[in-house]
């Protein structure tokens, strides 16, 4: 089975350049030959991340964002890692039913968490969580040509559409950032340790609304975060890939010198959720590096790269 190659967006960056002209940047274009190689002989599959999407979107020059969805879109075929969301709930749920020996059906399909549906990236489609309803028509047909539905996402929107959604995730970005900063003064002088079970606290109650979903929707009587239990709290902070990468990853990010910026959270979301799934991931060297401090290759079993030259 072909191995799943998780990208970073700089990565994407350099393939784009090495297609664009490959006399001017040679060193990009050998990269580009050496995946495409590779796709040709089935080694990797290369799906994208909501960061990849969004990084994308956010370039104004539409030649040079059409270049780059082009790049993207070849190489991932249109497939797309699945959300947050959906990737913490079914693990989560996973993890609960073997903990209380309930009976569940896992996914059909082993690489569930991929989706030829470039949106499901943000959300997995239901009427309900839209808003509105897709006619299996029309998903039918999105499914048919996944990648070029995704270059039509990147390069024919409205572009009032575009400008306006990359100046509300912006905006949302900033206060989070200046949040995690505000944090980082007070939790400045504390030990790793520390820390890392202060960061756990907050990430449960973040999601405690959603942990007692999950847990109900299997048939356990939760009502409250007692009903779940400290020992199953901590457990899920460690069990759970998700949850345990972002903890691992945030709380390293923040004991470093330089400020976060809004591309940093960008990135730790997409580490957090792919490098639990992914076979091989190419990052920036800081997220590579706080990964490997946490032993998450070891863990997960992934290969971390800093460049496509490692492959």
């Amino acid at each position: 089975m072909a191995k799943i190659l998780y990208l970073d967006q700089n990565a994407w960056v350099s393939l784009a350049r090495g297609a664009w002209d490959k006399a001017s940047y040679p060193q990009d274009h050998a990269r580009l030959a050496k995946v495409v190689e590779a796709l040709l002989q089935r080694c990797f599959i290369v799906p994208l991340s909501f960061a990849n999407i969004y990084e994308t979107s956010k370039i104004n020059d539409p030649v040079r964002r059409a270049n780059m969805a082009r790049i993207q879109v070849t190489i991932s075929r249109g497939q797309v890692f699945r959300s947050r969301r959906r990737i913490l709930g079914e693990t989560l749920a996973a993890y609960l039913a073997d903990k209380f020996k309930i009976a569940r059906e896992p996914p059909e399909e082993e690489r569930w968490f991929l989706s030829d549906l470039w949106f499901e990236a943000v959300a997995d489609y239901s009427p309900d969580t839209f808003g509105f309803a897709i006619s299996d028509a029309v998903l039918d047909y999105m499914r048919s040509d996944p990648a070029r539905m995704l270059f039509d996402h990147l390069t024919a929107s409205d572009e009032d559409v575009r400008r306006e959604g990359v100046r509300r995730f912006s905006a949302g970005s900033t206060d989070l950032v200046a949040g995690i900063e505000a944090r980082r003064a007070i939790v400045a002088s504390d030990t790793l340790a520390l820390r890392k079970r202060a960061y756990g606290a907050r990430l449960i109650i973040d999601e405690l609304d959603f942990i007692l979903a999950t847990g109900r929707r299997l048939g356990l009587d939760w009502n409250g975060v007692r009903d779940v239990g400290s020992s199953l709290v901590r457990s899920i902070l460690v069990d759970v890939p998700i949850l345990a990468t972002e903890r691992e990853l945030a709380v390293r990010l923040e004991d470093q010198a330089k400020s976060i910026a809004e591309n940093d959270l960008r990135d730790m979301s997409a580490f957090a959720t792919v490098l639990p799934l992914a076979d091989i991931v190419v990052g920036e060297k800081t997220f590579v590096n706080l990964a490997l401090q946490a032993r998450l290759d070891k863990i997960y079993g992934t290969q971390l790269l800093t460049s496509i030259d490692e492959l």
